[in-house]
């Protein structure tokens, strides 16, 4: 996860937790079909599945198939929209008590991705408790519960991932757990031991590897190390939406707002990396912001008027790196510090309360960080002004 795993569309860890899913072979929907993040074409065979499935809705093999495959096709377009239909695709079991596992385990990313975190957990709680050692469930319930701020319960259950779980997955789980409660150094170690000796995973999950290793790289200040890791991933060509977008914030953390737009320049128009374009525009003076704030406002809109609100950290940002409105900035990242706690919305609390002049508005996120531990570079400078205040 999520992949924050910076995390970018609806959260990092999520981003990470679909890899995994993926990975294992074993997960926002608008409301509104008008919102269109992101444009994706399904491949034939998954066209072929869907056609299948509309014939045979009680095909539990190949619902699930449909579902995992709208599902991966959607993180990596970071489309929302393929939640929705991979909900579609599970209709027959979808408001069960108590569906086939792979289809609970199915409905609890979905969930996650809608930033149900409650009810996601509530079943992948139901798969542990009939098969405690569900690798794809336990992973789940880690990433769920490291982006929700529970790191000791995301920690016990990577501690306890079977031994037949591939071996990078359950490392990558341990260091961003490991990353998260204030030992980045090692987090790191692990993680880069665990890809040097790794010789059979799939490319994707190697790539996601190297993803979290430069966030956190990142967090440990190793600026040069997180940027040969993006870099790396860009000349491969392996560089997803989530990817893209938190190199261009590391691009822009170091005032290389030029280079974050030539690093987007044609690479799609989703959300998150619409956003950063924005960004960057607005300290250069490009006079394309224009068109890309307001396509932002338009879209946030329409999610807001639907009832969809997995988007508050993105939009948080536009109102307080490009809008300038630090209350309306303040109100949302508040609002998104109650559903989810990774790095990125402690820094972006920390930031908006801070530019807003309402410093007590941060202290839950000085409080969580001395309850965690959490110790990196994006966030103990800003603590360090808030105890100033």
């Amino acid at each position: 996860m999520p992949r924050q795993f910076t995390w970018l569309c609806t959260s990092g860890a999520l981003t990470l937790l679909i890899h995994i899913a993926a990975a294992q072979a074993e997960a926002t929907r608008p409301n509104d079909d008008q919102l269109v993040l992101g444009q994706a074409r399904p491949t034939s065979t998954q066209q072929s599945g869907v056609a299948n499935l509309a014939a045979d809705r009680d095909n539990l093999e190949l619902a699930v198939a449909v579902a995992r495959a709208t599902i991966e096709q959607g993180r990596k377009a970071a489309d929302p929209r393929s939640y929705g239909e991979a909900e579609a695709a599970l209709a027959t079991w979808w408001n069960a008590s108590d569906p086939p596992q792979q289809v609970r385990i199915l409905r609890a990313v979905i969930r996650q991705a809608n930033h149900e975190f409650s009810r996601a957990r509530a079943d992948l709680d139901a798969v542990l408790a009939v098969s405690p050692r569900n690798a794809q469930a336990l992973l789940s319930r880690a990433f769920l519960n490291l982006v929700t701020g529970d790191i000791a319960a995301a920690k016990s259950d990577c501690n306890v991932l079977p031994f037949g779980a591939r071996g990078l997955i359950r490392n990558i789980c341990l260091a961003r757990a490991a990353a998260l409660s204030g030992d980045g150094r090692a987090a790191q170690l692990l993680l880069q031991r665990a890809l040097a000796a790794d010789r059979q995973s799939p490319p994707a999950l190697r790539s996601f590897a190297a993803d979290v290793l430069a966030d956190i790289s990142v967090g440990l200040g190793q600026r040069n190390e997180a940027e040969q890791l993006y870099a790396a991933a860009d000349r491969t060509q392996s560089a997803d939406v989530a990817t893209l977008g938190a190199y261009a914030d590391f691009l822009l953390d170091m005032d290389r707002s030029a280079e974050a737009l030539r690093l987007l320049d044609g690479r799609g128009e989703q959300d998150a990396l619409l956003l950063r374009r924005a960004i960057a525009a607005k300290r250069l003076g490009d006079p394309r912001l224009e068109s890309w704030r307001g396509v932002l406002n338009e879209r946030f809109e329409a999610a807001a008027k639907a009832g969809n609100r997995v988007h508050l950290r993105e939009e948080a940002m536009l109102r307080l790196d490009v809008e300038g409105d630090t209350a309306l900035a303040l109100k949302l990242a508040v609002q998104n510090w109650a559903l989810q706690k990774e790095p990125a919305d402690a820094r972006l609390l920390l930031r908006a309360a801070l530019s807003a002049g309402e410093s007590a508005a941060a202290q839950p996120v000085a409080d969580f960080i001395a309850a965690t531990g959490l110790n990196d570079a994006r966030v103990t400078p800003l603590i360090a002004r808030l105890e100033q205040k």
